[in-house]
């Protein structure tokens, strides 16, 4: 398997990024300014190893249906009604969210990692060093402020739609040092074109084709924000060149025939389809969530791992112990090191073989659909093939797309992202329905407030703007 270099920091970045040494740099001068005056000194801001504190099945997963926990119990969950994690699961709006998220680990590393990018900006030009590198430098900072900031907007704000943007609250895009101002939060139109404003074409061309490092952004993961920004904006015509730039880039599918033997799922965070990767606490990844029924049930039957992999795959014994409840599979692989916030390139191609479907060229939005089920399910039985035979509508087809990006998209917060735009969209609009066996089956609408995560009061008491979006 080809494998990524990740790139070991030297002493001085170790020093810099552990003990407070980097915390202490950004924090010790007034107004965010620090005493980072070297070029290779600033580099070290985009060598991390990004850690959202949270899996995304601790709230997103429970959210669109994915998931009922993580390694929870459901009868703990239902009874503790004060909850987060009750709302989420229980679908109850009538929670008082705003009260209980007073603090957010995971928006305060969003925002933690763009003020190291937005250090790096402020101090580049004037600090020390080789000039040639400062250009591709401050691209990546650029590049990954842009994916940061959208992370945030898709789960702190509503769904984009071309007709409300400009109405609808969006979030703060701090682009500065100045730790002591109030940041005005933007509308949510406003918010997209800051974050299109860095991921530009010109900003792109600046990165490697592709990079050594898994934490640090090449043209193909540039490419796929982009195309990843656009389709969340439901612009799948001009989308798809940047997602089909990014497969070409990076075309990896990683073929999984070896588990039929090893009876083991190995991913390797280094793994060169991971065009960037970002964690969410453990290494591994989706290890400890469990399904919904709603959610197995759309394993194909000859997915490797689930045909092969037995009590280190979806375990349902495991399940029960950990849920309490029969019929909900819990991960027990603990050779997955799965990317739960960055971006991978199958899940790139996924999102290419939507927008191909959407703007009409449904054979090769199978196509690309088929790459992947041939590499991750044994023996599949390719939908082009049917599709030459009796033609598929646009709507046939994004049914068998979305069951395998389903699949594909367990333990990220892909499923969330996918629920949420389609949501907005009539022929794609759909209540989400999840079966908790003797708690009943859950309900929740489309244009539900739980979509739209609250904003943390550690946030919210230091900034007026920063009102909810719900």
């Amino acid at each position: 398997m080809t494998m990524k270099k990740h790139i070991i920091l030297p002493l001085l970045a170790v020093a810099a990024l552990m003990g407070g040494g980097c915390d202490s740099q950004l924090d010790i001068v007034p107004k965010g300014q620090t005493t980072l005056d070297r070029t290779s000194d600033l580099e070290l801001l985009l060598n991390q190893t990004y850690d959202l504190g949270t899996f995304p099945y601790t709230d997103l997963s429970h959210i669109c249906g994915e998931g009922v926990g993580m390694g929870e119990s459901v009868a703990s969950t239902m009874a503790a009604t004060n909850t987060l994690t009750y709302a989420y699961l229980a679908y109850d709006e009538s929670v008082d969210r705003v009260t209980l998220a007073q603090e957010d680990t995971r928006y305060s590393l969003l925002y933690r990692y763009i003020n190291y990018t937005n250090t790096l900006l402020a101090k580049i030009d004037d600090a020390s060093g080789l000039e040639e590198r400062k250009p591709q430098l401050k691209a990546e900072a650029h590049i990954v402020r842009a994916y940061l900031h959208w992370l945030t907007t898709v789960m702190y704000a509503a769904q984009y739609d071309a007709a409300t943007a400009s109405e609808n609250g969006g979030i703060a895009y701090v682009t500065d040092i100045d730790n002591t101002a109030i940041k005005q939060k933007l509308s949510l139109s406003e918010t997209y074109e800051k974050i299109l404003e860095d991921c530009t074409d010109d900003i792109i061309a600046l990165l490697p084709e592709n990079s050594d490092d898994v934490c640090r952004p090449g043209q193909d993961f540039g490419n796929a924000l982009r195309g990843r920004v656009l389709m969340q904006m439901k612009r799948y015509t001009d989308a798809l060149p940047y997602l089909e730039r990014s497969v070409e880039l990076n075309p990896t599918i990683d073929d999984r025939a070896y588990i039929a033997e090893k009876e083991d799922w190995v991913l390797e965070r280094t793994g060169r389809y991971n065009l960037i990767y970002m964690g969410g606490g453990p290494r591994v990844n989706p290890t400890m969530e469990i399904l919904t029924r709603e959610s197995y049930a759309k394993f194909e039957k000859n997915d490797y791992v689930v045909k092969y992999c037995g009590d280190t795959g979806w375990n349902f014994s495991m399940g029960r112990m950990y849920s309490g409840l029969d019929g909900y599979p819990m991960c027990m692989s603990w050779t997955v090191q799965g990317n739960p916030w960055g971006m991978t390139t199958i899940r790139t191609r996924l999102a290419a073989a939507e927008c191909l479907i959407r703007t009409g060229d449904i054979r090769k939005g199978l196509e690309y659909t088929d790459m992947v089920r041939k590499a991750h399910v044994e023996k599949a039985s390719p939908y082009v093939k049917i599709h030459d035979l009796i033609p598929f509508t646009e709507k046939a087809a994004m049914k068998l797309l979305q069951q395998t990006k389903w699949i594909e998209n367990i333990g990220s917060y892909e499923n969330f992202f996918d629920m949420k735009r389609w949501n907005t969209e009539a022929d794609y609009a759909a209540t989400v329905s999840k079966d908790l066996d003797v708690y009943g089956i859950k309900t929740l609408s489309p244009d539900s407030p739980l979509w739209i995560l609250p904003f943390p009061g550690n946030a919210t008491r230091f900034n007026p703007t920063l009102t909810q979006n719900f």
